[in-house]
């Protein structure tokens, strides 16, 4: 047992500060099998089972048409995953360690065979937390070489077992002396899995089960020395957060000076988060996108998941600060002993983790588990006793610090994670939003979730009204590009309330939520237009909306100092928040974030842009002609206006994943515009393909009775 423990201690600070690379035999464990209906099939790892199932026939595209319902069934079962170890991967070395990360809740377990024949079965390792690392020595099971219990080869397999069918949860916890008595508004809470793959307003319900992020065993006669791991270069960025004539501020700060945020909210950018070739691509391709639209900061928002390396690395090249919520989100959290213990690890080996890229500039304890605690109803829904709200009070506090005030903690367990793990010891807040959009203090106090417009249904003038100190979320949803929709849906759904539509549309009141502002500043709804014109009216709108949120954010310094717009990015193809859809296309909201965001923007403009509601504009009939250049390599379009033009769109024909270099624009009669295509593939030919286009002037006049 001494032995024992004094492993499992030797992993944990190898884990806390490193280890020497030359003094371990790294073996990647990559030839894996999945078991269905008794048959063995080829797996992916790092991957999931709903890919490794689409990889070998098994399921469609999740992603296509109404195919998200059919595969429900994928992620309430178990799985089984089987990879041989053999003598080999460790000859020479006296201990072998297994290491597993994104495994999702699962045993571990080594079979096989003894030398006289005698069939065994060792659970070497419960796991129930993807956020975590997972180590266990295999050394006291008779693994090391010329072990004379074991023959040449054991088989390492994996039970994965479901998370949750509809609200209730699947698996049974472990025997717990302080379980909870009382129920908790959301099934998730119980599993530290990605919340989102069960279901958002903007993400699919698609639970999955795997090693989402890599296994391997390392190898070594001693343990390696530990070294502590290098302090990352500080770019220099802290959070004030002071008392003054308004409330309290929110005002990050360089070298004594404040910086404007200018960004948006970062979500996961697949519903089945590895990190394959293609993947890099998808992030090369967002945060590239980020960069081109000046955007200087992205939430990494605390429903999807510790993002990989990959990001961190992409954003400290580009200079894009970083700020992390920890993965908490709307929802209180069980306060019992397992649990506590279990989001203690998380903290600390993401912290460690993540603390190495400088682009990490603040550590957010949840996203509105406060806002959702104070004002979404709970405590009438679930008829909580008093005792039980203290307890749960108190949980909030024992995991994020519970704070009315200042927003910080110095004793909650996230607060001491940054604390002792982060070398830089950047700034900690307990919570995302201080104040729900229903407070006063919402736009006096601290940061700012404001979704007056849009859940709340108001007008896009609030935003006048509700720009806080910080506006760390708020936005409105738009459809993706018609050539998307395509993608996605049949031919015989392309119709707003067709099964397939309604499956991509996430929120319960969203196309009547889009129709009440597009018939209010456009004249124009889902049942006055085609689909089409629909998919192009709506981005305007959001262009519109989200605009002038941002234009009045920008207008209010230094009351207001930062704007992230709720968001950026897509997980799958869908009606939703994004200003860039799935597929990497650039939605009319993107061009608007560029020119707001840009240095030298002119914000006097806008007063005469916002003037005149879209619907009450005197368009004339739209006159242009369109010059097409195109190689292989390049596209160039040249408009040229004979009468004015507002918001020309330009599509390529046959589609391209990429965008102009200015779109969605608005143009003078007698003026003319050259833009470049800019493929997101850089191999696509390019010679070949035609563009269209579309202006407010011609769907105006199409419908305008």
């Amino acid at each position: 047992m001494k032995r024992i423990v004094l492993l499992f201690l030797t992993a944990i600070l190898l884990s806390a500060c490193g280890r020497h690379k030359e003094e371990l035999h790294i073996v990647p464990l990559t030839a894996w099998q999945f078991e269905y209906n008794g048959l063995c099939y080829s797996a992916t790892v790092p991957g999931c089972v709903h890919t490794d199932l689409m990889d070998n026939g098994v399921i469609p595209d999740p992603f296509y048409g109404t195919n998200e319902d059919s595969v429900q069934w994928v992620g309430e079962r178990n799985w089984d995953y089987y990879l041989p170890l053999t003598k080999e991967m460790w000859k020479g070395y006296r201990h072998c360690e297994l290491v597993l990360e994104g495994v999702t809740l699962c045993d571990v377990m080594l079979e096989g065979r003894t030398t006289d024949g005698v069939k065994f079965q060792h659970i070497v390792m419960h796991c129930d937390n993807m956020f975590r690392e997972w180590r266990v020595d295999l050394s006291e099971l008779a693994l090391t070489n010329g072990s004379k219990l074991l023959s040449d080869s054991v088989m390492l397999h994996i039970i994965f077992y479901p998370i949750a069918r509809n609200n209730e949860l699947l698996f049974d916890p472990d025997d717990n002396e302080d379980a909870l008595s009382y129920d908790l508004p959301d099934h998730r809470v119980a599993t530290r899995m990605a919340p989102y793959m069960l279901g958002w307003d903007w993400g699919p319900r698609l639970s999955t089960v795997g090693i989402t992020v890599d296994a391997h065993l390392e190898c070594y006669n001693e343990p390696p020395t530990l070294v502590a791991p290098e302090v990352p270069t500080s770019w220099g960025i802290t959070l004030e957060q002071q008392e003054d004539s308004i409330g309290r501020s929110f005002t990050f700060m360089k070298e004594g000076k404040p910086i404007f945020v200018k960004g948006a909210n970062w979500i996961p950018c697949h519903s089945f988060p590895v990190l394959t070739k293609t993947m890099r691509e998808r992030y090369r391709m967002l945060l590239y996108s980020a960069k081109e639209c000046n955007i200087n900061m992205l939430r990494v928002w605390g429903g999807g998941i510790y993002e990989p390396d990959y990001f961190y690395d992409l954003c400290d090249s580009l200079g894009i600060m970083v700020w992390q919520d920890f993965n908490f989100s709307c929802a209180p959290y069980p306060g019992d002993s397992l649990m506590l213990d279990n989001i203690s690890e998380e903290a600390r080996y993401q912290v460690r983790r993540i603390a190495q890229h400088p682009c990490v500039v603040l550590w957010c304890g949840n996203n509105e588990v406060k806002n959702g605690w104070e004002d979404w109803g709970w405590q009438g829904q679930y008829k909580w006793s008093e005792q039980q709200r203290r307890e749960i009070e108190h949980t909030i506090d024992t995991i994020f610090g519970y704070s009315t005030d200042d927003n910080t903690s110095q004793t909650s367990i996230l607060a001491m994670a940054v604390r002792d793990c982060d070398p830089l010891q950047r700034p900690y807040i307990t919570t995302s939003p201080l104040y729900g959009w229903g407070h006063d203090e919402c736009v006096t106090h601290g940061d700012s979730h404001y979704w007056g417009v849009w859940w709340g249904e108001q007008p896009f003038e609030m935003y006048e009204e509700k720009t806080g100190r910080f506006m760390s979320e708020y936005g409105f949803q738009s459809y993706p590009d018609y050539s998307t929709v395509l993608r996605y849906c049949p031919a015989d759904q392309l119709n707003i309330d067709s099964p397939t539509m309604r499956s991509h549309q996430k929120h319960p009141r969203g196309v009547a939520i889009i129709d009440k502002a597009m018939k209010e500043y456009y004249g124009l709804d889902s049942r006055s237009v085609t689909l089409e014109d629909y998919c192009y009216l709506s981005q305007i709108l959001q262009a519109w909306g989200v605009g002038y949120g941002i234009w009045q954010h920008l207008k209010q310094q230094p009351h207001c100092m930062g704007t992230l717009y709720w968001q950026l990015n897509d997980c799958w193809p869908v009606a939703s928040w994004s200003s860039i859809d799935y597929y990497g296309n650039w939605k009319a909201l993107q061009y608007r974030v560029r020119d707001l965001f840009s240095d030298d923007v002119d914000l006097n403009k806008y007063e005469h842009y916002y003037a005149t509601y879209p619907k009450d504009l005197q368009l004339p009939k739209a006159v242009y002609t369109i010059e097409k250049q195109s190689s292989k390599k390049e596209l160039t379009v040249t408009v040229t206006a004979t009468s004015a033009l507002r918001d020309v769109m330009l599509q390529t024909v046959p589609h391209v994943d990429g965008h102009f270099d200015d779109n969605y624009f608005d143009m003078d009669a007698g003026t003319s515009r050259t833009v470049r295509f800019v493929a997101n593939d850089p191999n696509a030919d390019l010679s070949a393909v035609k563009v269209t286009t579309k202006t407010l002037n011609e769907v105006m006049s199409t419908y305008r009775h």
